[in-house]
């Protein structure tokens, strides 16, 4: 009966609970279960916590090496381009 519970629980947090977690989980729905408990019925189950790694974002990197920057970004635009434009 607490096998199965345990075996719910984890795969209601899609793996990420752990022993800690499902013991207070189980708790909350009346199966009173320590941390102890949980971790061994996990280990005889074969789960293990899993959990997902947060998404970051690349840095901006230097700028390339090789290709240096001659206009260091200081240039005016004094009126648009008029490339296949008829006026």
């Amino acid at each position: 009966m607490l096998r199965s519970q345990v075996l719910e629980l984890h795969n209601i947090s899609h793996g990420s609970a752990g022993a800690r977690s499902i013991a207070i989980m189980a708790t909350l729905r009346d199966f009173k279960m320590g941390r102890w408990l949980a971790g061994r019925l996990m280990k005889e189950l074969g789960l293990v916590s899993c959990q997902q790694p947060t998404h970051r974002y690349k840095r901006g990197g230097h700028e390339h090496i090789v290709i240096p920057n001659h206009l260091e970004r200081q240039f005016a635009v004094t009126e648009p381009t008029k490339c296949g434009v008829a006026m």
